[in-house]
């Protein structure tokens, strides 16, 4: 399974929700074992999210021992596929809210599998369809620039959003990116 990260759009703790950018189209990651890096194409996940849509289930750092929440809505834009995910109630969803709201996690990611790749002209390697099997919260997104968080009736957006001006050229994920044998 492949593993893209993406950027939070908003939390809002009252409504249960986190959105954010689940597949940047048409950018390219070299966080993943491919050579030549990894890019989706607009349209990637239509057949999956129109089987699944409102079933895609959010994990916390692809960590599936415990669903944290549920798809409700993807909407296609110009940059990619966003997210909108319901948080379960209780303690645990409390402290992804809580956790996401004050910057622990930077952004989204999409596990997924390829059904259909083809090789770029630049040698990457162009999802053209894949399987969403789940969206984790996660600490350090992987693409560039993928790392803002946004909280609904914050006072100050940009106090809110200093610390991921600049983010680390690191990954700070403790969980590795490559995942070797079955799943």
């Amino acid at each position: 399974m492949d593993f893209l990260e993406m950027q939070f759009r908003s939390v809002s703790e009252p409504e249960r929700l986190v959105s954010g950018m689940v597949a940047p189209y048409d950018q390219t990651t070299y966080l993943v074992p491919v050579p030549g890096g990894e890019r989706i194409r607009r349209g990637a996940f239509r057949r999956s999210i129109q089987h699944k849509g409102d079933k895609v289930p959010l994990f916390r750092n692809h960590d599936r021992s415990l669903r944290m929440g549920v798809s409700t809505l993807f909407e296609e834009t110009p940059e990619g596929l966003l997210g909108h995910f319901r948080v379960n109630e209780g303690a645990a969803g409390d402290a992804l809210l809580a956790e996401c709201r004050n910057g622990y996690f930077g952004g989204l990611s999409a596990g997924f599998l390829p059904v259909h790749r083809d090789r770029g002209a630049d040698g990457s390697q162009e999802v053209t369809e894949g399987k969403l099997v789940e969206v984790s919260v996660v600490g350090h997104p992987a693409y560039e620039g993928a790392g803002g968080l946004a909280v609904r009736n914050a006072q100050d957006l940009a106090a809110l959003l200093a610390p991921f001006e600049n983010p680390p050229a690191v990954n700070l994920d403790p969980l590795p990116r490559i995942r070797y044998g079955p799943q």
